[in-house]
């Protein structure tokens, strides 16, 4: 009893530091942010040179939405390359990819010799371009016209070495998980990532829409050519990885509010389990490699970084004791009401999406349920589970013929 108590305690003091600093700290951060308002990043004098690189493993013709907003971006033509990385696909994904380079010749086709994962094959590609910035983007996202400007732009007014764009869900309304979702990713943006933002410290930014600078990709080369974790390969959390290596190394990275991307959302629970498992998986990793190295992190974000990381392993310590002492009610009352919050905020503020990403704000209400049962099965499972080098993700499950394991394609 005396454990569960303390468990409990230590539960509380994170979830005060973490409340405090995402919900209050960070959102006030945000505000007095002067590079986060309007007209703050003008044009710059000169366009620099961008690639755009595509890792594809198994979309299918999900590439052809994702080529068809390329095909609209608001940026210098002569400026501008854009490659699709194919990582020996199983199915029919490169005969896509063939369709587009037809279709806009000015967009390449690259196979890999072999399948490599997203974070080797990136790497390959960075290699062999010689633009001075690097976008990433992952093969399912649809890119709004003016996101690579605005990205540029506010790599040039705030000087970082990366920068990314927000992520929300295509398929707003497709099922009830997705509407859950299309709320979440909206909250997610709008309020988790500030405290990190104000000190261009971002830990995670999504491969979804980055934006690099190659000089900094190249400086981490090294650190992305292998990464295992208990004697194996790891191919999940890629994006994480990327960016904190480059913290790491001093480099600064932010998010930039006016640059928007669309992703699809798991709309079945199989694919959602797959998702949250893989995500697990990939903050235990990270926390735990990154331990020789948080003496790198500005202290504030340090302090948030690891009381977002203990709260993952803490969380369901402390669901099994409220329910052995049958006192889960209050907290699941008191999530409910934060989580209706969030649900009229963004009921407010959903207008500001095109009409595919809006949904109804109550779908959200569902996450007070699903949010501790996902903490409860899929962080133990993912913490067994960590030297697996599954994707989790569309297309993982089949096997290919290069002699890596899954390859994929990650939004984490």
């Amino acid at each position: 009893m005396t454990a569960l108590i303390g468990v409990e305690w230590l539960f509380a003091i994170l979830i005060l530091i973490v409340f405090t600093n995402r919900y209050v700290f960070g959102t006030l951060l945000r505000f007095w942010d002067k590079r986060n308002k309007p007209g703050y990043s003008p044009d710059p004098d000169v366009w620099p040179s961008v690639a755009i690189v595509v890792p594809v493993f198994n979309e299918g013709d999900h590439v052809l939405q994702t080529a068809k907003s390329f095909s609209k971006l608001q940026y210098p033509a002569d400026k501008l390359q854009i490659v699709f990385v194919d990582d020996c696909s199983t199915d029919d994904t490169y005969d896509y990819l063939q369709q587009i380079s037809r279709t806009w010749n000015w967009m390449k086709v690259r196979k890999n010799p072999h399948n490599m994962g997203k974070r080797l094959g990136i790497k390959e590609a960075v290699l062999a371009l010689d633009t001075e910035l690097v976008l990433s983007v992952d093969s399912d996202v649809i890119v709004e016209a003016n996101a690579l400007a605005n990205l540029v732009r506010h790599m040039k007014a705030t000087g970082v070495d990366a920068v990314g764009g927000c992520v929300f869900v295509s398929n707003a309304n497709e099922t009830w998980l997705a509407k859950m979702q299309a709320v979440k990713y909206w909250v997610g943006y709008q309020f988790l990532k500030n405290v990190e933002n104000a000190y261009d410290h971002v830990m995670c930014l999504s491969g979804c829409l980055t934006l690099y600078k190659r000089s900094a990709l190249l400086a981490v080369d090294e650190d992305v050519a292998s990464r295992t974790f208990l004697g194996d390969e790891v191919k999940y959390g890629e994006d994480r990885f990327l960016t904190r290596k480059l913290v790491e190394r001093g480099f600064k990275t932010r998010l930039c509010f006016d640059a928007r991307c669309y992703t699809k959302a798991p709309p079945k629970m199989p694919g959602y389990l797959s998702q949250q498992l893989r995500w697990r998986r990939s903050n235990s990793i990270d926390f735990i490699t990154a331990i020789p190295h948080l003496h790198k992190f500005h202290p504030l974000v340090l302090v948030h970084y690891v009381s977002i990381s203990l709260l993952l392993f803490f969380y369901p310590l402390f669901l099994v004791a409220q329910v052995m002492r049958l006192g889960f009610v209050i907290p699941m009352i008191e999530h409910a009401l934060l989580v209706t919050v969030f649900a009229v905020a963004y009921e407010v503020n959903k207008h500001k999406l095109p009409k595919f990403a809006q949904t109804s704000g109550i779908w959200f209400l569902a996450i007070v349920v699903v949010f501790p049962i996902m903490y409860l099965t899929m962080t133990p499972l993912g913490l067994a589970t960590l030297g697996t080098t599954s994707w989790e993700t569309r297309g993982g499950a089949k096997k290919k013929a290069g002699p890596a394991a899954d390859g994929g394609v990650s939004t984490s």
